[in-house]
């Protein structure tokens, strides 16, 4: 799901906008500094007002949500993974921010059963599970970028996952 290409466009796309922001807030500088020298004070706090409202827009709406998802990116390719098989139940339809990245719900049912006994799902699992069967719900984040792969409720999937956050989901055909 995440292959190199995705994490060089990312990278580089953070980097096209850090300096075009930055260029932006240069270029404002550098008029406020001409109107400055010019001595026209009424422009000068004009253009130094707009420009601080414009820079702090484009920085927060443009840029920092590229910062944070190269963050994130790098610590789903650095980060400890895990495989988990289970079956799916569902993906949300609405999104939501996680971690500063925007993600839907993926809802899957995992057989504790193949779990060690000294892991700490499996003791949680049979705690809440008092009937004999050690089924469990778990629920993780996929990014809302992605497209999700043709999954079937009810089909056997294997995750692979960083902390919460999907970041490969295959099916198992038989």
């Amino acid at each position: 799901m995440y292959r190199e290409q995705d994490f060089a466009y990312t990278v580089k796309q953070t980097r096209l906008r850090t300096a075009l922001g930055i260029s932006l807030i240069l270029a404002f500088l550098a008029l406020v500094i001409l109107l400055t020298l010019l001595k026209l004070e009424a422009l000068q706090l004009l253009c130094a007002g707009l420009g601080f409202i414009v820079c702090y827009f484009i920085w927060s709406f443009k840029i920092m949500p590229w910062i944070n998802y190269n963050r994130y990116m790098k610590d789903m390719r650095n980060g400890q993974k895990r495989k988990l098989e289970c079956v799916f139940r569902e993906i949300s339809s609405e999104t939501g921010m996680h971690d500063r990245v925007e993600v839907r719900d993926v809802t899957v049912t995992v057989d504790e059963t193949g779990v060690p006994k000294s892991s700490m799902g499996s003791i949680l699992a049979r705690l809440n599970n008092s009937g004999g069967e050690e089924k469990v719900e778990r629920q993780f984040k996929f990014d809302a970028d992605k497209s999700f792969p043709d999954i079937k409720p009810g089909e056997k999937v294997v995750i692979t996952s960083y902390g919460s956050f999907i970041t490969d989901i295959k099916p198992i055909r038989v």
